[in-house]
């Protein structure tokens, strides 16, 4: 049975939804990409496996995403690695105040989502997974940001926005030193057809991981695995990885 919840990051409500099979089941977050939400889905897909399999779940919504309002895209446009940082620490510490066995916790994240996981882990976690992670990201040209009331902003395909300050913050990590720091079994997921984030990124994170790892190139998956097949593929591959290390 799912319950809906809420928790604090900052002073901010976060909405999430948690499945807990029984009493003291091993636990699985799950962290979504840049304009993503905990309703995707393969969220939807990968909670339901888990949750039959005996696998508690969390899936949340970072700030800013899950709704479509004038105040939604004004959160969003303050996203940053650091605030999406935070939101999840908040996640780890509501997940181990519930009836999961915190000493048996794993994550995964999707594109953005998995960039978070990497540059946020902390012990205790005892798996992950990233699903078309990017780690290496390009800081825009002067002439590819927009002037609105005196900021700097960058456009997304879809019309959404964030501020210079993402890039700014972002410059700050060093994704390849973080990969080498994560000491837990790493599953990294990529399809083959991703036209938004490069294998090569999957490589370097492979590349860069402790074993235990492993790395899962999709044949013609894409950045979403929106094709059932692939989609399937991706929620088997996880779940192996699940039984084997969690």
């Amino acid at each position: 049975m799912e319950t809906s919840i809420t928790f604090k990051s900052g002073n901010d409500d976060l909405s999430a939804n948690l499945g807990i099979p029984y009493k003291g089941a091993p636990c699985v977050i799950m962290s979504h990409g840049m304009e993503g939400n905990k309703d995707g889905e393969k969220w939807l897909a990968l909670a339901s496996r888990l949750y039959k399999t005996g696998f508690a779940y969390m899936r949340f919504n970072y700030r800013g995403c899950g709704t479509d309002n004038e105040i939604n895209h004004i959160i969003f446009e303050n996203t940053s690695l650091t605030s999406r940082i935070q939101d999840y620490r908040c996640a780890v510490s509501f997940i181990n105040s519930t009836a999961v066995d915190n000493n048996r916790l794993a994550v995964i994240g999707s594109s953005f989502g998995g960039t978070v996981l990497i540059a946020a882990y902390q012990k205790g976690i005892k798996a992950m997974v990233t699903l078309a992670t990017p780690c290496r990201f390009h800081i825009p040209s002067n002439d590819m940001y927009l002037i609105s009331k005196g900021e700097k902003f960058f456009e997304l395909p879809s019309g959404r926005r964030l501020k210079e300050k993402f890039f700014s913050d972002i410059n700050n990590y060093d994704f390849g030193s973080a990969v080498e720091k994560i000491n837990c079994p790493l599953l990294v997921i990529h399809g083959d057809k991703d036209k938004m984030v490069s294998q090569e990124d999957a490589r370097f994170i492979y590349n860069k991981a402790k074993v235990p790892k492993k790395l899962e190139l999709i044949r013609g998956g894409n950045h979403g695995f929106d094709e059932p097949k692939h989609l399937e593929l991706m929620i088997e591959l996880v779940m192996d990885w699940l039984k084997r290390y969690l």
